[in-house]
């Protein structure tokens, strides 16, 4: 097993589910696109139009050992087809993943765009693949308040009448959104210590989620939501 300071991770399901890349790839490409545009207006030429920047593209190609060899960078085999299946179910999933180099600052959530693998004669076992990812960015809503003036008419004590103009200030509300890539399963069978508030925070990551469970499942559960029954199957809204 070979130490390195580099380190690449491919996580899913909020860290639950973690893949370390066995063998680092020789090099790892990234698009990063200007987000630039150009319209042509008659008699002023090329005009540049500043717009976000398009998501993060990366790439890279290696391989999955089937036996141990000195550049390895983890210390145990995994079998490269149970590395292959967990990708693609990851894939499947439209969930992000989250990717990770360490000591070279990428460290972001991505769609895989394409992976693709093939086995070659000489290493049996062994599987080339060659992985593509895509930033993922989650949708953020941002409430406007649009800027709006008013005219009216007042009159003074001379009986003169002045108009009078009232402005309302424009402002912008932005919520930072944070990535869930948990994956929640459609049932769930309670267990010994179980309650609705760990199970909420545990498949949602908000632990108010626990009054949806309540509400979908209230004719299994009951009048008491803070009592939990070891062997209940409950429905996740």
């Amino acid at each position: 097993m070979t130490t390195n300071k580099y380190q690449m991770w491919l996580t899913f399901n909020a860290e639950r589910e973690k893949i370390q890349i066995p063998v680092l790839p020789e090099t790892i490409q990234i698009k990063n696109g200007s987000g630039l545009s150009s319209v042509n207006i008659a008699g002023l030429g090329e005009i540049v139009v500043m717009q976000n920047c398009p998501a993060l593209q990366i790439s890279f190609s290696s391989f999955f050992p089937a036996k141990k060899f000195p550049g390895l960078q983890v210390g145990k085999i995994t079998p490269p087809l149970s590395l292959i299946k967990k990708i693609n179910a990851w894939k499947e999933s439209q969930k992000p993943v989250h990717f990770i180099v360490t000591a070279c600052g990428i460290n972001i959530y991505a769609a895989i765009d394409n992976f693709s693998y093939s086995e070659s004669g000489g290493d049996v076992g062994t599987y080339q693949y060659s992985l593509s990812l895509k930033e993922y960015r989650e949708i953020s809503i941002r409430q406007v308040k649009v800027s709006m003036s008013n005219v009216f008419t007042s009159g003074d004590s001379s009986g003169v009448s002045r108009a009078v103009t009232t402005h309302t200030t424009a402002t912008v509300q932005k919520e930072n959104t944070r990535v869930d890539n948990t994956v929640r399963p459609s049932t769930y069978t309670t267990q010994p210590g179980d309650c609705l508030w760990n199970l909420a925070k545990k498949y949602y990551n908000d632990g108010s989620k626990s009054k949806d469970i309540y509400e979908a499942n209230k004719s299994i559960i009951g009048s008491r939501p803070n009592v939990l029954l070891p062997g209940l199957t409950l429905t996740f809204p």
